[in-house]
């Protein structure tokens, strides 16, 4: 009963934040399409809460996986999404990095159903631990899990390997972390039109350079490059609507790029 309650309150604070929680940043937005279906792979952090209620608002919910080939398409577009698994990483989850789907068992303990966009009506797809069974004969891809470690309620996606199981096998880990998330469109649904930002910054990863291309209002702008404990690495102008910038004299790892005058254009970039 507590845990059924503490669900409903999650579901009302969820629904009272998405607004404000659910604005991704197109230049963190995988789009692909399986099967008729469209799908988003949101490289920004959430809790599995909070996903849920985001994906609702752009007119999805968090993906559900029904077959293998659903599974090995998912599989494949996450690995080539440009994800840094450093950061969609659960630590309860073995320290591996995971991706939200949209199963939980936050009603029930161990009674694990979809449920991508929380809204009480869901289909029961496994009961019990590791040693439980699937239900209906509907598909399911755990590693050696789940086992509730410490009282865990949201499935993710494994993009990395944990000691109990390989990527793009399935975990369940605390709800609570913040991790990136997975947005599946029914055939009728569109995906919400987002606005193209002025600024786009690729490869990313990266060798050596990047390119940095600019609406025609921004240039002239200047840009800083800072490495992760927030030193200044690179500046320069940009002069061009589509300027080269040499990192190859930095050493691999994750930085940011930013614009100096127009903070609300940064990326993450990673030095392979």
């Amino acid at each position: 009963m507590k845990k059924a309650i503490l669900c409903m309150f999650l579901i009302l604070t969820a629904s009272l934040t998405s607004q404000s929680q659910c604005s991704p940043n197109i230049s963190n937005i995988y789009l692909f399409n399986f099967n008729g279906n469209n799908y988003e792979i949101v490289k920004e952090n959430l809790n599995w809460v909070n996903a849920s209620a985001c994906a609702v608002a752009r007119g999805g919910k968090l993906a559900e996986i029904n077959s293998l080939t659903e599974q090995d398409s998912i599989f494949f577009h996450v690995n080539n999404a440009g994800i840094v698994a450093a950061n969609t990483v659960a630590p309860d989850g073995g320290g591996a990095s995971y991706l939200w789907l949209g199963g939980n068992d936050l009603t029930t303990e161990g009674n694990w159903v979809w449920n991508g966009d929380n809204n009480g009506t869901s289909i029961q797809f496994w009961q019990g631990t590791s040693s439980g069974i699937p239900v209906g004969g509907l598909y399911n891809n755990w590693g050696n899990e789940p086992d509730n470690w410490s009282g865990q309620d949201g499935l993710g996606f494994a993009y990395t390997n944990w000691p109990l199981g390989l990527a793009g096998q399935w975990n369940d880990v605390k709800e609570t972390n913040l991790l990136y998330y997975i947005i599946e469109y029914s055939n009728t649904t569109s995906i919400p039109e987002v606005k193209t930002i002025p600024v786009s910054v690729y490869p990313n990863p990266t060798i050596n350079i990047i390119n940095v291309k600019l609406d025609e209002s921004l240039l002239g702008s200047f840009y800083n490059v800072y490495d992760n404990t927030g030193k200044l690495m690179l500046t320069g102008e940009i002069n061009s609507d589509n300027t080269t910038v040499d990192m190859s004299n930095l050493s691999s790892g994750i930085y940011l790029f930013r614009l100096r005058d127009n903070l609300n254009y940064s990326f993450k970039v990673m030095k392979e």
